[in-house]
């Protein structure tokens, strides 16, 4: 007898559950507007003046038009496969470059001032802005290097703003080891199955750690 008044207060404590949840109205967040976003073309700083921050090795490596062409087609395909944002790229930002570097030729700006520059004339809320600091090309194969495989590079996503730009930055820096030189890289060296990567593949790392680090 007991056991059974116990089984309907339940049910009906559950029916009053289900009463209430029924009437009550499901609420959405507000949806904010979309940013627009835009991405700028890969450059390599080779001043203090061209630096949003960090410095730039006495050594630095040059790297070549085609290398940089290279970055922006592989960082654009993983925007588009690994984000779901919509970005104004490729011509728009080589053009906005061009005419803000243009417009400040005799006056230059500083960096931060040049790329928000830029951002505005490209009409983005954002602009992602990818930087090569410095190149190690690998010497070799896969299976044996005569010298590894370095990148040092910088990804920021600046907030554009006439007045008052944000900004913020992620460092990728790392030149490939031996795992007899460094146990702790062990994950990394079972991920690249043992081989020598070379620095256009270490770069795509690095892009796709900047996906994740700025929140793209």
């Amino acid at each position: 007898m007991h056991t059974t008044l116990r089984n309907t207060g339940l049910i009906l404590c559950l029916l009053g559950l289900f009463m209430v949840a029924g009437c009550s109205k499901s609420t959405q967040p507000p949806q904010l507007p979309p940013l627009t976003m835009g991405l700028a073309m890969f450059t390599q700083p080779t001043n203090t003046g061209d630096l949003l921050a960090g410095y730039i090795p006495s050594d630095q490596y040059k790297v070549s038009p085609e290398t940089l062409d290279q970055l922006d087609a592989e960082f654009e395909k993983l925007l588009m496969t690994e984000t779901q944002r919509v970005y104004t790229k490729g011509a728009a930002a080589r053009q906005c470059y061009e005419i803000v570097r243009a417009q400040h030729k005799d006056e230059p700006l500083n960096a931060l001032q040049f790329w928000n520059q830029v951002g505005i004339c490209m009409k983005t809320d954002v602009l992602i802005i990818p930087q090569v600091i410095d190149w190690t090309p690998r010497e070799g194969g896969d299976m044996g290097a005569f010298q590894s495989a370095g990148v040092n590079m910088d990804f920021y996503a600046l907030s554009v703003d006439i007045e008052e730009p944000a900004i913020s930055r992620f460092h990728f820096e790392e030149t490939q080891e031996s795992l007899s030189n460094n146990l702790l890289n062990i994950k990394k060296w079972f991920k690249r199955k043992g081989k020598w990567i070379t620095a256009e593949q270490l770069a795509e790392e690095g892009m796709r750690q900047a996906i994740t680090e700025l929140g793209l």
